[in-house]
């Protein structure tokens, strides 16, 4: 995530398949009642000396040295063992899957947001809903995040967020001033958000308005669903049985962006960039705005990050997502959750383990290494107010959504993706001319596969 490790780690796997997991407490016979669990997760039962597996992906340089020296005080505290092993993020899903569904693996695992409702639906991770009480439940977190440990239609708390990340606008302060626009109106709405671009089109011909990536960034959903929510469109249907991605309301979303480029105010040479090449465009200088996560901030200080020109480093401004029509600005939430497999033969001292985890200097220690926001609202809330640029991104986080907890998400999301940059790709002058009737089209043929795929077992 550092120079998109921390992208990787967060918001990477927010979009690798979906799905959802289902499981039951360890069987330990310590565990027969809440109040032992509680004790024993405190540490009056643990085993000392036992080793458990944590796995990791790639969310900082050195992600196995960086996660084993974060949980050296809960062994001194507990004289339980830690193993942090890292695994790729491009062999991640296989190997979760793969251990969840043979009963072998680590006892702890972190997974995407996204990711948490497939794994879930593979009967392989423990149900926590009687254990995260002790971690405050949900009143501990923004709505957006805690739904990211739920399964749709189902009982059960699958995971427990870990660390998260939300879209905002990063902008160029003293482009922003060369344009005669107030920052603080700046990208209040939609309209004044395109106003903008204007105002640096006519007045800063030296630089691009804005640029965001097309169909080669795994991230491309999460770039164009704020556009659609601030419409009133949606993904899916409240019940996720059906697509609602064709909708006049998500359709007029989509055209929002598409209406960027036919204008003029998208450099539309971005979309032959994925997200990080385009992230380093505004680095270097060529973009004005640019709609990134949380870890962009951290590299600002970094001397050694050469992609930043000394114009950008220096005028570094960040600004909550546009409203929409109904007044509502969303944005993209994820990040990644910690799930514990129930073949664990250590149930107790993984929990202890993930309680730790969820400590508020603890995440807010770890979030700083990754250059992403802790998970817990608490802990946020003191993020936020270490700058104004991070505050943005605390507000962001607070009225952020993510997708539905549901198995076949991953799928969808695949199906999209291809149909979002195609219509990007259009109104980039490549492919089919450009029309509300091409764009139709193209989220009609969307939405036909995913209705397919929800028609689908989640098994």
């Amino acid at each position: 995530m550092p120079n998109r490790l921390a992208i990787v780690a967060s918001a990477i796997a927010l979009v690798l398949a979906p799905a959802a997991l289902v499981g039951c407490g360890g069987d330990d016979s310590s565990n027969s009642d809440s109040g032992k669990k509680s004790s024993a997760a405190q540490g009056e039962a643990l085993q000392k000396g036992v080793t458990l597996t944590l796995w990791t992906m790639p969310n900082s340089p050195q992600p196995k040295e960086d996660l084993q020296k974060m949980v050296e005080p809960f062994t001194a505290k507990t004289g339980v063992n830690v193993d942090v092993q890292e695994v790729g993020w491009d062999v991640q899903f296989d190997r979760i899957r793969n251990a969840a569904v043979a009963g072998e693996g680590p006892d702890i695992t972190q997974a995407g947001t996204t990711q948490v409702p497939f794994f879930a639906a593979l009967g392989g991770f423990t149900d926590l809903n009687d254990r995260v009480g002790e971690i405050g439940g949900k009143d501990a977190y923004a709505e957006g995040i805690w739904n990211t440990t739920q399964v749709q239609g189902q009982e059960g708390t699958w995971a427990v967020p870990w660390f998260t990340e939300a879209r905002s606008i990063y902008y160029r302060k003293d482009v922003l001033e060369k344009a005669g626009v107030d920052p603080a109106t700046a990208f209040a709405d939609l309209d004044s958000f395109k106003a903008t671009l204007q105002a640096i089109k006519d007045k800063v011909p030296d630089i691009e308005p804005f640029g965001a990536p097309g169909k080669k960034a795994y991230d491309l959903v999460h770039q164009v669903m704020p556009f659609v929510w601030d419409n009133g469109g949606a993904e899916l249907s409240a019940d996720a049985k059906q697509s609602t991605i064709n909708t006049p309301e998500s359709q007029q979303g989509v055209e929002f962006m598409g209406g960027l480029i036919t204008a003029g105010l998208f450099d539309k040479s971005q979309l032959e960039r994925d997200g990080t090449q385009v992230e380093n465009q505004f680095k270097g200088g060529r973009l004005a705005t640019w709609i990134g996560g949380p870890w962009v901030l951290g590299s600002i200080d970094r001397a050694e990050d050469d992609t930043w020109s000394d114009d950008a480093r220096a005028n570094v401004g960040v600004a909550p997502m546009p409203t929409g029509p109904g007044g509502k600005a969303y944005t993209f939430v994820g990040g990644s959750d910690l799930m514990v497999f129930k073949s664990s033969k250590y149930p107790n001292e993984a929990w202890a383990l993930v309680k730790f985890l969820s400590e508020d200097q603890t995440q807010i220690d770890y979030a700083k290494l990754l250059g992403m926001f802790p998970a817990r609202l608490a802990p946020q809330q003191s993020v936020g107010d270490s700058s104004e640029n991070h505050k943005a991104f605390f507000e962001a986080i607070q009225s952020g959504r993510t997708y539905a907890p549901i198995p076949q998400w991953g799928q969808i999301e695949n199906a999209y993706k291809t149909r979002f940059g195609n219509i990007l790709d259009s109104a980039a002058g490549v492919g089919k001319d450009y029309s509300a009737a091409t764009v139709k089209s193209q989220l009609d043929a969307a939405a036909k596969e995913a209705d397919g795929l929800l028609a689908q077992s989640a098994g």
